[in-house]
């Protein structure tokens, strides 16, 4: 994990950036992200960091969707569900780690996923604090299905695994 923003256990009321805490702001109609202060952050990102502006594209292109875009009922994307996922990608990715791809999910979520390497891993984020893992690694049979709410640690191996896999 990069030291300057290793995954850690986040409270359900924040996200943590290199310069220290965002808060999620209550609103009546739900967790709403403070835009300004997290688009500060990843306006001005580091050449080296591809997978930001290769992420940032997909997701505002998501949220802008209209209602019902999959035929059926489905949301755009919520602004703090790609927040979030942002900050998740904050915390594990490394320089060699590939981007991933990025899906829209029919409840307002987004599906950070990597299929490479004999690796497949996905992570399926529905709000802050309410996401899905899943990771298999074909060449030494290894599983895992969990849910992650604020210990994000079930990341580190599946990610490690993905970036120095050759």
């Amino acid at each position: 994990m990069p030291s300057n923003s290793a995954v850690r256990q986040f409270s359900n009321e924040e996200f943590v950036s290199d310069s220290g805490v965002t808060t999620v702001a209550k609103t009546k109609t739900g967790s709403e992200i403070q835009f300004e202060k997290i688009w500060s952050h990843y306006r001005d990102f580091d050449p080296d960091q591809k997978w930001q502006v290769e992420v940032l594209k997909p997701l505002a292109g998501y949220a802008t969707l209209p209602q019902g875009w999959d035929s059926y009922a489905g949301s755009p994307l919520r602004w703090d569900a790609g927040f979030f996922a942002l900050w998740i990608l904050h915390a594990i990715m490394r320089p060699r780690t590939p981007v991933p791809q990025v899906v829209p999910s029919s409840v307002g979520g987004v599906q950070l996923e990597w299929h490479e390497k004999e690796i497949d891993l996905e992570l399926h984020i529905t709000a802050p604090y309410e996401c899905e893992l899943w990771f298999e690694d074909h060449r030494t049979g290894e599983r895992i299905s969990t849910e992650l709410t604020n210990d994000f640690s079930a990341l580190e191996r599946p990610i490690s695994e993905l970036t120095s896999r050759q």
